[in-house]
């Protein structure tokens, strides 16, 4: 997980200064939701200080942003791997040092740039349009006390870009830069490898009890109880109420008027044609003949010889003229227009006489027509009401949310305030990620992943899922994972202590294979009784084959050997152990660089500009006194 983290991870400055900068902007200090109090900053920028709600209120939101990204897999090991503490300040006094350097520079955030940035993003709409409402609810869900505290941090990341951009931007890359970075990522290799299976080893190893013990006392982080919450639920259902509502026939009848058009549908006719094919460059005389071959089957179809057969055997339209000409059903206006003339001044059953469009010349018989219709309002009424009360029911569902919302405000607890608005309330019992998914309220992934992300204490939030139900969800309580005792865990103990042997008895044999890397591969293979793979040509980036024992350390180590070399480490995959050759080395053609270039070059200048404002951000840290309360910042 960490490594897949790492490999994906692409910000616009430096991973050394700013890693994970972009969600921490976000996500960064508005409120004071810190409890405690303390008097002491747990940082400086030369006499400015940053106090602990400052830093406790971005820290916790880098909490629950890790929490609901990686779900099971959050864990105070991984958190302590990634720095979070650390990167949550460097985030903090990045910000601060670059909204100084902003204002030194006169940079501002004009009314109507943030304006339309608000209004035109789609998450505070409504039906296409900018909803206050929501935007109000909105905001607070995400951890704003209010919309103009929103708006205050979005004039400052707005400054902020503003800087970023114009060093980003400015940057300029050479032709052997950008053909670098091409054959780094278009060339191809052949790669072969033999693959130690781990399991082919097992019966090969024994673990005994003393083994097995050390083995849980060096991994009892594996051998954890799941995190567990439990929590009080509202759920507003817009399907719930759809099916209590009530619509008259008055309104159906209403809506029925006004979409019309919608609900008829205009004549339409079915042809055949015959087409003989002539183009504005033609000379006279190709004219002429194609002329003369549409004039010969007009003349075979007036003697009594069937238009279809006439049409197989004459017409240029190869996609009509296997199904003798037929080209369907069409209303009009659908055709070219002397095409669509012809049909629709014809009677049924008839044939035109020859018709010129950009074409060619066409021939065509009006085999039937199909006369205009109005669905009368009994066909669609029962579709009407549905569509009448699932719009009654979304926006019921949007005031009721607004009314809870409000009553939040108000009360001390969800519980409190769906009383207020005469709302049932769910409560859950305590429940791990697993379980909660058959658990009342928490089925639904969307909830499920916001209530483990949440903390007992923190406000409650009203969130609206895909399917436009609004839920509100406060934990109530959070049982942190805790080791299980060795007993409890025996089997899995044991068995992963032997899977362990077993890779390390694959990792010596697979370095054995290394030694004897003169031999040829089919010889190795059948030495050692593993198997034997080659791959097609692939990129560094794993593009042109996808078997998993190509892994990106594979690739990454496998494209730094040269041709006919062994790869100089044994390298863990999926199945085992990898011994990887480098059968073949295939550069990239000149074509494909002419045609990649100008994409090549946006993204090294992208990459390029990247570093140069991660060293214009060290550089402008330098001419600020930067102070750490490491006793401070332990406490969080």
């Amino acid at each position: 997980m960490l490594e897949s983290m790492r490999n994906h991870a692409q910000g616009w400055i430096a991973k050394v200064i700013l890693t994970g900068i972009a969600l921490s902007f976000v996500l960064w200090g508005v409120g004071d939701y810190f409890t405690g109090g303390s008097a002491e900053p747990v940082a400086k920028i030369n006499d400015n200080p940053i106090d602990g709600g400052e830093f406790y209120a971005a820290y916790e939101r880098q909490l629950n942003a890790y929490r609901s990204m990686l779900g099971k897999q959050f864990s105070s090991e991984l958190l302590d791997s990634l720095n979070v503490k650390e990167t949550t300040l460097q985030t903090i006094i990045n910000r601060k040092i670059m909204l100084d350097v902003a204002a030194k520079l006169g940079l501002a955030a004009p009314e109507a740039v943030l304006l339309n940035s608000v209004q035109s993003d789609p998450v505070f709409q409504s039906a296409g349009k900018f909803d206050p409402k929501r935007y109000q609810i909105l905001t607070r869900n995400m951890g704003f006390s209010s919309s103009q505290d929103y708006e205050n941090d979005m004039r400052l990341t707005i400054m902020i870009d503003a800087l970023e951009k114009a060093l980003v931007n400015s940057s300029h890359v050479s032709e052997s830069e950008v053909r670098g970075l091409f054959n780094q990522k278009y060339e191809q290799r052949v790669l072969s490898a033999i693959v130690v299976d781990a399991g082919s080893l097992l019966s090969k190893v024994e673990v005994d009890d003393a083994t097995a013990k050390a083995w849980y006392e060096a991994n009892k982080a594996s051998y954890q109880s799941p995190l567990r919450i439990q929590v009080n639920l509202v759920e507003i259902n817009p399907r719930d109420l759809a099916a209590d509502g009530e619509i008259d026939e008055a309104a159906i009848r209403a809506e029925y008027d006004k979409r019309k058009a919608q609900f008829s549908e205009p004549e339409q006719r079915k042809a055949r044609h015959i087409m003989v094919r002539v183009q504005e460059t033609d000379s006279e005389m190709l004219r002429a003949a194609a002329r003369n071959k549409i004039v010969a089957a007009q003349t075979r179809i007036n003697a009594g010889e069937d238009f279809s057969a006439v049409a197989k055997d004459v017409s240029d339209d190869v996609a009509t003229a296997k199904n003798g000409g037929d080209v369907g059903w069409f209303k009009q206006g659908m055709m070219v227009a002397a095409f669509d003339t012809a049909v629709f001044s014809m009677d049924k059953g008839t044939t035109s006489d020859i018709v010129e469009t950009e074409f060619g010349y066409h021939l065509i018989s009006l085999d039937d027509i199909r006369s205009a219709r109005e669905t009368p309002f009994e066909e669609v009424k029962d579709t009407l009401k549905t569509e009448l009360l699932v719009a009654q029911a979304a926006e019921e569902s949007y005031k009721l949310s607004q009314d809870l919302d409000e009553a939040l405000g108000m009360e001390d607890s969800l519980k409190a305030a769906a009383a207020a608005v005469n709302l049932k309330l769910i409560a859950s019992k305590a429940v791990s990620m697993d379980e909660a998914m058959v658990e009342p309220g928490l089925s639904d992934p969307e909830v499920r992943q916001k209530a483990f992300a949440t903390l007992p204490g923190q406000p409650v939030e009203i969130i609206e899922t895909n399917d436009g139900r609004f839920v509100a969800i406060e934990v109530i309580e959070r049982i942190e994972p805790d080791v299980l005792p060795f007993a409890q865990v025996t089997r899995r103990v044991y068995s992963d202590a032997k899977q362990d042997a077993a890779n390390k008895k694959a990792l010596e044999v697979a370095d054995e294979i290394r030694k004897l890397s003169g031999k040829s591969l089919d010889e190795l293979a059948q030495q050692f009784g593993q198997a034997k793979f080659i791959s097609k040509p692939v990129r560094s980036s794993g593009v042109g084959d996808d078997a998993q024992w190509l892994t990106n350390s594979v690739l990454s180590n496998a494209f730094k050997t040269p041709q006919g070399g062994w790869v100089a480490q044994s390298i863990a995959v999926p199945q085992g152990f990898a011994v990887v050759r480098v059968e073949q080395v295939i550069s990239p053609s000149e074509d494909d660089f002419i045609a990649q270039k100008e994409g090549i070059t946006k993204e090294a200048v992208k990459a390029k500009g990247a570093v140069r404002f991660a060293r214009w951000l060290s550089s402008v840290r330098e001419g600020y006194e930067i102070t750490t309360n490491e006793k401070e910042l332990s406490r969080f």
